[in-house]
């Protein structure tokens, strides 16, 4: 027979349906679902608890796929952007960053991005297509492979391609994948943040959800003139409806949320922009992250000098805002926040 089904991906409920045909008892599907995900298992062969018998059918009949890295591209200060193949066709990027206490995994949700953000080079490639909860949950999963990561030990931001609320049905799923105890990863939801451009009904729904992560919001403007110029999600919910959301946010799901704020030359880092900026971060309340923008080929833009980044943070200190500032990782391996686009870069090395 024919391999019909990748596994990797499929919920409890959801392998029991596609192991049922093959004589499979109620609980095989929970035990195949703590193989995948909570133990890494990557063959059925090591399914050892499951009949000899069964193991075969389940060769025979299915494979576990995961994102395949075809290419990997290495920075200098350690961080590895991954070009990776997806079970269900084309390719997205990750990135691992490594650090002495815990690294964090930066994820995709979807090939591409349809939101056009000005400063962004993925939004030039457009979307191409919504990633399904197991490509999510299984760049955690390579990830995992590759860097000989024990769980908890690691941070993960969907902060890679595409808008992870835009893709919600998927990323919910991919939270149960990776959340779970027993029967998925079992990583804490204080470990995985989500950034978003600010689709602010989808704020309020993640914030209902059974599993919640942390949430960080990609403002980037104080003026809804400004973030409708380089952000044109904010046409449909500009800057007082998506502050109502963050606030409903807070209030309902308990968690703490980021306002991200990418420093753009004579554009957004003025005093007065540092003053409203600290007023609506007290309106949430929101700590504050300052992003040095990542200089690319094709975006019209320029970085903020350092000195005003400077003098911007400490104007958000005497506001009372909790803020800091990014520090910029893997820029010369095109690794870095807002430069996903599979470019080319030095330091790439073979994945075959």
């Amino acid at each position: 027979m024919p391999r019909i089904r990748n596994l990797f991906g499929l919920t409890v409920a959801e392998l029991a349906r596609s192991l049922e045909p093959f004589g499979a008892r109620p609980f095989t599907a929970r035990q195949v679902a703590s193989h995948l995900y909570a133990r890494g298992v990557r063959s059925f062969d090591q399914m050892t608890d499951l009949p000899t018998s069964l193991r075969a059918t389940l060769e025979r009949s299915f494979t576990i796929g995961l994102p395949l890295p075809s290419r990997a591209f290495a920075s200098t200060d350690g961080t590895t952007r991954y070009v990776l193949s997806l079970p269900g066709g084309g390719s997205v990027e990750a990135v691992f960053i490594p650090a002495r206490a815990r690294s964090t995994l930066c994820i995709s949700s979807q090939v591409g991005c349809g939101l056009g953000c000005a400063f962004c080079m993925t939004g030039t490639l457009g979307l191409r297509r919504n990633l399904a909860a197991g490509e999510i949950a299984g760049q955690v999963g390579l990830l995992m492979d590759l860097h000989d990561l024990p769980i908890n030990k690691f941070n993960i931001v969907l902060m890679g391609m595409g808008e992870p609320l835009q893709n919600f049905g998927a990323l919910a799923g991919a939270m149960r994948l990776l959340c779970e105890q027993g029967t998925g990863f079992g990583i804490s939801p204080n470990h995985i943040t989500v950034s978003t451009a600010g689709l602010a009904p989808q704020i309020e729904r993640l914030a209902g959800e059974d599993i919640v992560p942390r949430l960080a919001v990609s403002l980037n403007a104080t003026t809804d003139r400004v973030r409708s110029r380089i952000m044109p999600v904010n046409r449909a919910w500009p800057i007082r409806r998506l502050m109502q959301a963050c606030r409903m946010f807070v209030r309902e799901a308990g968690r703490r949320l980021t306002l991200e704020y990418v420093m753009l030359g004579n554009l957004n880092d003025s005093p007065l922009d540092a003053a409203r900026l600290a007023r609506l971060a007290a309106s949430i309340p929101a700590r504050v992250n300052l992003i040095p923008f990542n200089a690319a080929e094709g975006l019209p833009f320029q970085p903020s000098p350092p000195e005003r980044v400077r003098s911007f943070r400490e104007r958000l200190l005497a506001g009372s805002v909790h803020v800091s500032v990014r520090r910029s990782r893997g820029a010369d391996a095109r690794a870095a926040c807002g430069q996903l686009a599979f470019g080319e870069a030095g330091g790439s090395v073979s994945c075959g």
